[in-house]
């Protein structure tokens, strides 16, 4: 786990997200919402952006980052990782967060669930449906919302372990020959 973690540039907890860079996806509103994080919990937990995003996103998130008063080391981009190492990212983060505004489908989040991840995203779309869980949803928009979901996910065990139990019992009901 720790080699791992160093490998990636994660040197304590985190908060996972894996996917594309574009606007729709709403990364800097989770970079918002992360920033308003009480101040302690924030020094024990970073926000990891996993896999290949453009520099001009990475450097726009970093910009993000620091116009909302986070220290350097609170936002990682990992840059491009390999099927195994992501699978084990899942498997160790403390949580995943999906807050894109517009999906068709939304695969992380249903992989990170398979992987035991507790997760939580938005009510748009798809993705309402993928993750299955009212109570681990939030609107979007609301850079509020979102950080109070993960504030919760981060500090409330019998909330975490709530999103881990129906993570994995949901994730079984979208199956190849279940979704065929």
């Amino acid at each position: 786990r720790r080699a791992l973690l160093q490998r990636h540039g994660i040197s304590r907890r985190f908060v996972m997200y894996t996917g594309g860079a574009d606007e729709r996806k709403n990364l800097h509103r989770l970079i918002q919402a992360y920033a308003g994080l009480p101040v302690d919990l924030r020094r024990n937990v970073q926000l990891v952006f996993v896999g290949k995003m453009p520099d001009e996103y990475v450097r726009a998130f970093t910009q993000t980052a620091r116009n909302s008063g986070m220290a350097a080391d609170e936002l990682v981009c990992t840059g491009y990782v390999d099927d195994t190492d992501l699978r084990k990212l899942y498997c160790c983060c403390d949580l995943f967060a999906f807050p894109s505004t517009h999906e068709g489908f939304g695969i992380p989040p249903l992989e990170a669930m398979a992987c035991g991840a507790p997760v939580v995203g938005s009510h748009a779309t798809s993705l309402a449906e993928v993750i299955g869980l009212p109570e681990a949803l939030f609107d979007p928009a609301s850079v509020e919302a979102i950080r109070a979901l993960v504030e919760k996910a981060l500090t409330d065990p019998a909330y975490r372990q709530r999103l881990v139990a129906h993570g994995q019992e949901h994730a079984q009901t979208f199956t190849w020959d279940r979704s065929a």
